[in-house]
């Protein structure tokens, strides 16, 4: 008899219902319980998503639920708080992107979830996209020749509405573009590049939104692999919903984004035909059944704590180098 799963999901915002789809496709994994801040809201959600315990306290619906694991799919500075009460009540986690904001908080999350034998794993799912874990593997097998430079682009564009919540500021989302849109492709140039010796130059800027953080920005990093790179990340690029990697070495050259590789030039290498589904939907599906078999094998999930943090340390280091951005519009224009 298969072993029942109950999860208790911590946050529901929009993020959360893909969650509650990817999981609802698992005949041994049900969603038990639901926490949010406010409880006509956090009811209102339980009865839309048939979520039988609801509640304010992570530690009260955890304990009605029975819970077994916890989804954490709160703001990027709230990440902290659902994995260490989760992880202390013995509950395996699944968090979403970034781990953290803060460097030191994410090293006491890996750390409690350690202490309590519980899994912790992160939600960077682009790593299971079929045509990228190839990539990995032409890297890896050195048919590239010494990797020479990884390039990276996150350009698109967000109206000034998306900023008058949480978004854009310092405390809770903890930057913009690099850390919120841009955090899944430089955790895919980490883990091809593995990893990140230093940021030699970076620039913040306000081309277009008035808020606390970067709407644009600039990083020149050197890889752990010997390569340069440089990190190109917006939501001032009106139109634009780009992102995509480039990779060169001393032998040959890729390119790809998260739908299809844009170029390929490999020495005695020809691409393969691929089948996977890659969408949105899917790769969470991938995610969660990777989440769900790590816990019944009492293995390493995919994407571990320990791999994902290495993308805030980058970000927080581009952060550090830039210094606070440089406003680009004045008053009377941003006004308009």
């Amino acid at each position: 008899m298969e072993k029942q799963h109950n999860l208790l999901l911590i946050g529901h915002g929009n993020i959360s219902k893909a969650y509650v789809k990817a999981f609802s496709n698992m005949d041994n994994v049900r969603i038990a319980g639901v926490v949010g801040r406010d409880m006509d809201r956090v009811q209102e959600y339980a009865k839309l998503h048939s979520i039988p315990h609801f509640g304010i306290s992570i530690e009260d619906v955890a304990r009605e639920s029975n819970a077994t694991a916890a989804v954490i799919c709160t703001p990027n500075a709230l990440h902290y708080e659902g994995v260490m009460t989760a992880s202390k009540l013995g509950l395996h986690c699944l968090c979403e992107k970034p781990l953290d904001i803060s460097i030191e908080k994410q090293n006491e999350m890996i750390k409690s979830c350690n202490d309590k034998n519980v899994k912790l794993a992160v939600s960077y799912m682009r790593r299971f996209i079929e045509h990228l874990c190839f990539v990995k593997e032409v890297v890896d097998s050195g048919k590239l020749g010494k990797i020479t430079v990884v390039d990276v682009t996150i350009k698109h564009f967000r109206p000034k509405e998306y900023y008058n919540t949480w978004h854009g500021t310092v405390e809770i989302d903890g930057g913009g573009p690099f850390i919120q849109q841009g955090s899944h492709i430089i955790d895919l140039a980490l883990w091809l590049g593995n990893g990140y010796d230093e940021v030699l130059q970076a620039k913040r800027f306000q081309v277009y939104h008035d808020i606390e953080t970067e709407d644009h920005g600039y990083a020149v990093v050197k890889y752990k692999n010997g390569a340069i790179g440089m990190i190109e990340a917006s939501t001032a690029s009106f139109g634009m919903k780009q992102e995509g990697i480039e990779i060169s070495g001393t032998l040959g050259s890729i390119a790809a984004n998260y739908e299809e590789i844009t170029m390929f030039d490999v020495p005695s290498e020809s691409l393969p035909r691929f089948t996977r589904d890659n969408s949105n939907e899917q790769l969470f599906l991938y995610l969660a059944k990777d989440f769900i078999s790590s816990i019944e094998k009492d293995d390493a999930p995919f994407i571990t704590g320990e791999s994902a943090k290495i993308a805030t340390e980058l970000i927080k280091e581009i952060y550090n180098v830039a210094g606070d951005p440089i406003k680009m519009w004045n008053e009377e224009k941003g006004k308009e």
